[in-house]
């Protein structure tokens, strides 16, 4: 009995070992707002294979690992970096990248189900009238296929737009969809549940304090801290379970987060332990670029 009671606590004490740390809440009982100035820097690898990351989002089925993708001209596969930067995998997908911008995770139709959202919502010329949003099942290993998915298609109300960034609220499953280029963002929300058998339009929740360069965003996995990046700032907004998503967003952000200059940033995540947050950028006209990572104090 003494040798089973010491072999528990011993596969008790690797079981913890293994798991991602969740850091401590302030006295108050919410987490710290104040991030690292200095991130941890780690060199994609290889380098050349990654030229136009325009998306991230932290793995919930493979930990340590983070979902991402190129945009417009890129291959019709996203990838999983690990948080050495090193590229492990990669997944064929069943859909064509015409500018696919941004990804999302978390819940979906089907309970305990984790989802990635997968956003063809760009539009250099602000011409394309329907765009999409492509709906999975996170496939739960590198070598996973991708065989049923959902195409939310949607339109704008007033006009077309550029968009480089969805927002997936865990609380209620709507998407939020911010506008690119314009000085005052648009913001417009597609309600849960999302149809995937018709063309829905989008409602628009109103304009942002914020604009112009915006491309990637994300919320934490529990849905009280909103992230809204562009090329030279990452906009920050804390949130009440009792606010939506767009009360939220439609007033100035709380603050804006560290940031080291990246040659093209588009992507950025919270971590799904939110112990910290990720940004990507494209390689532009920069030899290498880097998985960066800013820890919570």
């Amino acid at each position: 009995m003494k040798n089973l009671i010491f072999l528990l606590f011993i596969c008790t004490l690797i079981v913890t070992s293994c798991q991602d740390p969740t850091p401590d809440p302030t006295p108050g009982g919410e987490l710290s707002d104040v991030f690292s100035e200095t991130p941890t820097i780690s060199p994609i690898t290889p380098s050349n294979q990654l030229d136009e990351a325009s998306g991230l989002a932290d793995s919930q089925k493979q930990s340590g690992l983070l979902w991402t993708h190129g945009d417009a001209g890129s291959p019709d596969e996203i990838y999983l970096l690990n948080r050495q930067g090193k590229l492990v995998g990669t997944v064929k997908t069943p859909f064509n990248n015409y500018d696919w911008e941004d990804v999302a995770i978390g819940p979906g139709p089907q309970t305990g189900e984790t989802y990635l959202y997968l956003a063809d919502i760009g539009d250099n010329g602000s011409s394309q009238d329907v765009k999409r949003i492509y709906r999975f099942p996170e496939p739960s290993n590198p070598s996973s296929t991708i065989t049923a998915f959902g195409r939310i298609q949607f339109r704008y109300p007033d006009g077309s737009f550029d968009a480089e960034t969805i927002l997936l609220d865990p609380l209620t499953r709507d998407l939020f969809v911010v506008t690119k280029w314009l000085p005052k963002a648009r913001l417009y929300r597609l309600a849960y549940p999302q149809s995937t058998n018709e063309v829905i339009t989008a409602q628009k929740i109103g304009e942002m304090t914020v604009g112009s360069d915006l491309t990637g965003g994300s919320i934490s996995v529990v849905g009280t801290e909103i992230v809204v990046r562009g090329y030279t700032a990452i906009n920050y907004w804390k949130r009440k379970t009792t606010e939506s998503v767009g009360e939220v967003l439609l007033r100035a952000p709380n603050k804006t987060l560290p940031y080291l200059f990246e040659p093209q940033g588009e992507a950025v995540s919270f971590a799904k332990n939110n112990n910290g947050y990720f940004t990507l950028s494209e390689r532009n006209i920069a030899p290498s670029v880097n998985l960066y990572f800013y820890v919570r104090k």
